[in-house]
């Protein structure tokens, strides 16, 4: 072979494994490129044939990941096959190689051609993580392989797009010429939209029929459908469910001012179901803005990917079938206030932020951060320092004297382990933070929060953690969540609490993904690499954990969704209304856990864990007699000569007071009360 056949061709270097330096020294001798030719061509070929093995006749790969058993034979079988894949695959690389040196041919366009088929390399990781069988209930296991598998992902994707060869290019050209005008211009927001609509849909539809499955409870649906129906009578913040005759005590354990400004829909259907649907709606639609603001610093295909990783995401997924939260329900606004401050709308802007700090007492806390950040960064400074001082004052005044004035509550135990010695509360865990940091790290990297964050962060690639100054979207999730010492819920990503991350960390990721792509070398190779990564692991967690496969691997709180709806499941539906039918509009109800929600449109509705309260009427299961206090007042309501059995059908019995008792021994004896 001749000195020019062994140079390389210009402009096209080898893909270095070791950096840019040493991939232009090894350009000056063949041999570099013939040692990586046939090394990638044995790993490629070993993958393709694992992939093989992994999904034909695949019945044995379930027990092989969770307990590698597999008989010897079996074994040997696959180490030798994969093996011979790879040899064969050698094989084809040594012709290539060889045809190139008989054709006074660079070595470098065998290489660079393996290189852009260098992902197929990740053959196997697809019968592995796309099935979920072997992952139910193994997050923790799942979760730092797809992470190792994401990163993989983008190295060689990167490579591949470095690689690609010139046919390919032409023929991406050709597709966008011939494509219809508005395809081109609209094509991938239509596609974000189309996507925003289906979860939506799809949401209201699963969550509406788990709430037919009564699988929605009194904590907390209908304490959030409670006050919202009060507000409709002018009684604002004031929740019978969780404070009996005390109402107005709710104030001090939530401030969700920002539910009554959807009080004129409401209005329309004062029902459960409104929220519910409500909730599933603005998660989807909030897809919309977080593309509007991503393609404003990434390209459209880019920005589409970053929406739809968010439609993907199975921490929303699971905090959207934990009943109706405001939280989630905030995560709309913190998305949407940040496009349109961005985009200098300022009225929206300014609307969207007001609404999303009213949402919850703890949101300021992220609208605060929001506004250092566009302080700090010098976008947006003057927005950022209202925003910052404006949102801080609020929580402290609304937190530490409007919300303490109203009474007690016990969610700051909930950070007892900051307290320091003979104090507690809110105040105590601020002075530990201020003054001994090195004790809170300790409770902040405890091992259940680190696979916490891995969660929240394995989806989408750890974007936002691979650049220092997107830190700032974790600070109000560290707060409200990593603080807790006492209460697993905040740690646990299935519970609406994962929603203090969420909307921050996807808005980081398309600023990740710009700094990405104006690298100094490769940068549109390695946008594409870090884009392919994240959408590969947000796929894969979205199979195994997500709602859109309709298994019971979903968890919503602290239950694994069931999204069947059998012939039972509607006779027991049936006769819970055939009872609700049966009572007055405008009168007051005590009722058991699963079936409150279905009667908690109404001024005065209790919960049977904290007794009837002198209700009117008493709705129960009898499924539900074991919760907390219930049997113990259910016990009081059949005996106790106050109440008497108006109704049964099934499961369910209707309570009147002051109705006749002679049926009453009758349910006891039969629901063992």
């Amino acid at each position: 072979m001749s000195s020019e056949g062994l140079r390389e061709s210009e402009g096209a270097g080898p893909c270095s494994v070791v950096g840019e330096r040493a991939g232009q020294q090894a350009a000056a001798s063949p041999w570099g490129a013939l040692t990586r030719s046939l090394a990638l061509a044995a790993v490629i070929g070993t993958a393709l044939v694992m992939c093989a093995q992994y999904s034909l006749r695949a019945g044995w790969v379930t027990d092989f990941i969770k307990k590698n058993a597999l008989d010897l034979g079996k074994r040997m079988v696959l180490i030798e096959s994969s093996l011979a894949g790879g040899a064969v695959a050698v094989l084809v690389a040594v012709i290539a190689l060889a045809l190139a040196y008989r054709r006074q041919r660079s070595f470098a366009g065998v290489e660079r051609a393996l290189w852009f088929l260098s992902p197929l390399a990740l053959a196997p990781a697809f019968p592995i993580v796309f099935r979920y069988q072997p992952w139910k209930g193994r997050a923790e296991a799942l979760l730092p392989f797809m992470l190792v598998v994401a990163l993989a992902t983008e190295v060689l994707v990167t490579r591949a797009f470095r690689s690609s060869p010139a046919w390919l290019s032409r023929l991406r050209a050709k597709i966008s010429r011939v494509l219809p005008g508005l395809i081109a211009r609209h094509g991938f927001l239509a596609t974000v939209i189309a996507a925003a609509i289906f979860y939506a849909g799809f949401m209201s539809f699963y969550t509406l029929r788990w709430h037919y499955k009564l699988r929605t409870h009194n904590f907390d649906l209908s304490i959030n459908n409670n006050l919202m129906y009060a507000g409709l009578e002018g009684a604002f913040m004031q929740g019978t469910v969780a404070f009996g005759d005390n109402p107005a005590e709710y104030l001090a354990a939530h401030a969700k001012y920002g539910g009554y400004l959807f009080l004129p829909l409401y209005a329309l259907y004062p029902k459960a179901e409104f929220l519910i649907a409500l909730q599933s709606t603005v998660l989807g639609l909030a897809a919309i803005p977080l593309f509007l603001f991503s393609r404003k610093r990434l390209p459209e295909w880019a920005a589409a990917a970053v929406a739809l990783a968010w439609v993907l995401y199975y921490p929303t997924h699971s905090a959207n079938f934990y009943e109706v939260k405001w939280v989630p329900i905030a995560a709309f606004f913190v998305v949407a206030a940040v496009w349109a401050i961005d985009a200098k709308l300022w009225v929206a802007g300014w609307a969207l932020i007001i609404a999303g700090i009213l949402m919850r007492e703890d949101m300021p806390i992220g609208f605060a951060m929001i506004g250092l950040v566009l302080l700090l960064s010098g976008h947006r400074p003057k927005t950022g320092l209202v925003l910052a001082i404006g949102a801080s004052i609020w929580f402290v005044v609304l937190r530490f004297y409007v919300m303490n004035q109203a009474g007690s509550w016990w969610f700051p135990g909930m950070y007892k382990g900051l307290w320091a010695p003979g104090e507690h509360g809110f105040k105590s865990v601020i002075k530990t933070v201020l003054s001994n940091p090195a004790f809170t790290f300790g409770k902040l990297i405890e091992p259940k929060k680190l696979v916490y964050l891995l969660h929240i962060l394995v989806p989408i690639a750890f974007l936002p953690a691979r650049r220092w100054y997107l830190w700032a979207a974790f600070i109000p999730g560290i707060i409200i969540t990593l603080f807790t010492t006492s209460y697993d819920p905040p740690i646990t990503y299935s519970f609406q609490y994962v929603m203090h991350w969420a909307p921050y960390v996807f808005l980081a990721a398309p600023l990740a993904l710009s700094a990405i792509a104006k690298s100094a070398e490769h940068g549109p190779s390695r946008l594409g690499g870090a884009v392919c990564a994240m959408l590969f692991a947000s796929s894969a967690l979205s199979y195994n954990y997500g709602a859109f496969p309709r298994r019971n691997t979903l968890k919503g709180g602290f239950f694994s969704v069931d999204f069947g709806f059998t012939p039972e499941d509607k006779k027991r539906l049936d006769q819970l209304y055939e009872l609700v039918a049966l009572i007055p509009n405008g009168v007051s109800v005590a009722a058991t856990e699963n079936v409150g929600p279905h009667v908690s449109s109404r001024r005065y509705m209790y919960s049977m864990r904290q007794g009837p309260h002198d209700a009117e009427w008493v709705l129960a299961s009898s499924r539900e007699t074991k919760l907390d206090q219930t049997e113990k007042n259910l016990r009081k309501v059949i005996h106790g000569g106050e109440y008497g059995v108006f109704k049964r059908v099934g499961e369910f019995a209707l309570f009147k007071k002051g109705y006749d008792t002679a049926g009453n021994a009758a349910l006891g004896r039969d629901w063992h009360l």
